[in-house]
């Protein structure tokens, strides 16, 4: 027993140096941008009714789920921008 209390208490008290764990400087402004584009990419759908930036979806998929694929285009963009943040350091 006083041996393993004696161990315990023989702890280095050598300070040990912390790798730099940060973020490159690059990360937040590339996820900040692509939460912009996907921002302008819902508004220019609104704006022109989906028949715009991709006008497949309107002209392919009149009548289904698809012809908002714009919008789901855009929101996923600025949903990969925001979890980037999510990670940023």
């Amino acid at each position: 027993m006083e041996e393993s209390r004696a161990a315990a208490n023989r702890v280095s008290r050598t300070p040990v140096k912390v790798r730099d764990v940060h973020s490159p400087g690059w990360y937040a402004p590339t996820m900040v941008g692509l939460m912009l584009i996907g921002l302008v990419w819902v508004v220019v759908t609104y704006l022109f009714q989906g028949a715009y930036p991709v006008p497949y979806f309107v002209k392919s998929h009149g009548g289904d789920w698809l012809r908002n694929g714009n919008l789901y285009v855009g929101a996923l963009i600025a949903l990969v921008g925001f979890l980037g943040l999510l990670r940023w350091k």
